[in-house]
């Protein structure tokens, strides 16, 4: 499952295996490559038990194995064990522990010095050391489904029966030490993370490879090169969701005569922990380990390499989107609606122009399905402001409207209000005119726009506003959450049409 290899795989593992310089983590070992391969003097350390119990939990499923279901928290009767290569275990852990992993039978304690026995069947190649620090916590985190999240070993906060006779209990000062250790200390993170992904390697390993470069405009249909890599990309998407694993961009350059640039996507365990440079060599590291398999052939630049997490273009949250019409006064409505205490236009703070247009977001990527996992910019909360308030995010995006592809975006953010502003029809032409002085088109050129030899190129496609709308409705969009109105009948109603688009009648201080 895991071996050598070359080029830029081995550079990248020299960085892995330094990750745990930042600090020692004796209960969760730095994996290496020599402990999947069997020990020629028989020597079974630590790190050896460890991959010997991954490759048993991978060989039983992983997260979709049903090995979690055998667990009992108090007694239970070893026999139900004996089928299927598995061993009875027993362990006592502490209420700490079963805090902070968010198990429910943590209330079962009266209080944090009484134990909790918890009995279990597991793949009898976990022995020693591996039953507690990696059997149970994977089993744990595999109980929790779709919410499944970092689980850190239990370390101190375990003993077997045998254990506590003899040491009268579980040392709850050592158990607090590790358990914050664990969850801050980046070197036990990062051993944690490498042992996940290596309990559950085959259901990682199959969603991996699939393209997730931006698709050309001009060759979508069913059955196309692109189109069969969309929808490659968007279903390891949906399987890593459900597999609670976090869907990774990776982005990286070919090194040959006929260097390429290459966007693959790559699933991995959750992140619901803190990133960090080791995480991200762990990262680079996975993605030299599957290129060495499925692409051997391709040499890639190390220095090129960058991560991002990936969500789907649906799951941007946003209340509100004024979507056109361009040269209609979008810009000073958007303007004034931020200045609203519980309105926030979203906006790149790059934007000099302040016009809350996502242009890395939507522009650059109108033909993505899936896109950078960002937070709102929105900045910070304004002077006076309070944190408490219900703050509705809004974007500002006239191009959306304009072709098909938007449109569908538009149509797969269910829960957005959209904003349509026009204005009379002359002052539009005007406006649009004006605002390229190199263009032919006006005014002599207007009048015979369409006939032979006229250089008069004018968008007039773009005021199709029923059209568009039209089409809105068509990919699903209720009327109910479209608001056409006449630039006329927002200067004359401002203070109404605020108090319509943000659900709230209160008085509008701008």
């Amino acid at each position: 499952m895991f071996r050598h290899v070359a080029g830029f795989a081995l550079r990248l593992a020299g960085a892995y295996q330094d990750a745990g310089a930042y600090g020692a983590c004796p209960w969760a070992p730095m994996p290496k490559d020599e402990d999947f391969r069997e020990a020629e003097n028989g020597a079974v350390d630590p790190s050896r038990q460890f991959a010997q119990c991954a490759m048993a939990l991978n060989a039983a499923g992983g997260h979709a194995s049903a090995l979690w279901e055998t667990m009992v928290f108090g007694r239970s009767d070893p026999a139900r064990c004996n089928d299927n290569g598995l061993t009875f275990q027993e362990m006592f852990l502490s209420p700490r522990y079963l805090a902070v992993v968010a198990a429910p039978e943590t209330s079962r304690s009266g209080g944090w010095h009484e134990v909790i026995l918890i009995s279990v069947c597991i793949p009898s190649l976990c022995q020693g050391a591996a039953v507690a620090g990696l059997a149970l916590p994977r089993l744990l985190e595999w109980r929790h489904g779709k919410a499944a999240m970092y689980h850190p070993s239990p370390g101190p906060c375990a003993v077997a029966p045998t254990d506590l006779t003899e040491t009268l209990g579980i040392d709850d000062s050592a158990c607090m030490q590790h358990l914050s250790k664990h969850i801050f200390l980046d070197s036990c993170i990062v051993a944690v993370y490498a042992w996940r992904i290596f309990c559950d390697a085959s259901f990682f390993n199959a969603l991996f490879g699939a393209q997730i470069r931006s698709l050309p405009e001009d060759d979508l249909g069913s059955g196309s090169q692109f189109a069969v890599h969309q929808e490659a990309a968007l279903m390891h998407y949906s399987r890593c969701k459900e597999g609670a694993g976090s869907y990774m961009g990776m982005y990286f350059n070919g090194i040959s005569e006929s260097a390429a640039g290459y966007a693959l996507g790559m699933c991995v365990p959750s992140l619901q922990t803190t990133w960090g440079a080791s995480l991200e060599q762990i990262m680079k590291y996975r993605l030299g380990l599957m290129m060495s398999s499925s692409f051997p052939d391709v040499e890639i630049d190390a220095d090129s390499v960058k991560a991002t997490e990936l969500m789907h273009r649906s799951e941007l949250q946003v209340d509100w989107a004024i979507i056109g019409l361009g040269r209609s006064g979008t810009t000073s409505l958007a303007a004034w609606l931020d200045s609203h205490p519980r309105l926030r236009l979203i906006r790149d703070e790059s934007d000099n122009f302040r016009e809350g247009a996502f242009d890395y977001l939507f522009r650059r990527s109108l033909l993505e399905h899936l896109i950078p996992r960002v937070a709102p910019l929105g900045g910070p909360p304004r002077p006076g402001g309070r944190r408490s308030r219900i703050v509705q995010h809004g974007i500002k995006e006239p191009n959306l409207l304009l072709n098909s592809r938007g449109r569908q975006i538009l149509a797969e953010m269910k829960r957005t209000k959209l904003l349509i502003i026009v204005k009379n029809w002359i002052d539009w032409l005007k406006s649009v005119a004006l605002f390229v002085p190199t263009t032919a088109c006006f005014p002599r050129n207007l009048a015979t726009h369409g006939e032979d030899g006229n250089p008069c190129d004018f968008p007039f496609e773009k005021a199709h506003v029923f059209e568009h709308v039209s089409d809105l409705e068509l990919k699903g969009v209720a009327r109910y959450r479209i608001k056409v109105v006449h630039l006329n009948t927002l200067q004359a109603h401002l203070h109404a049409a605020h108090y319509g688009l943000s659900g709230r009648r209160q008085r509008h201080d701008a």
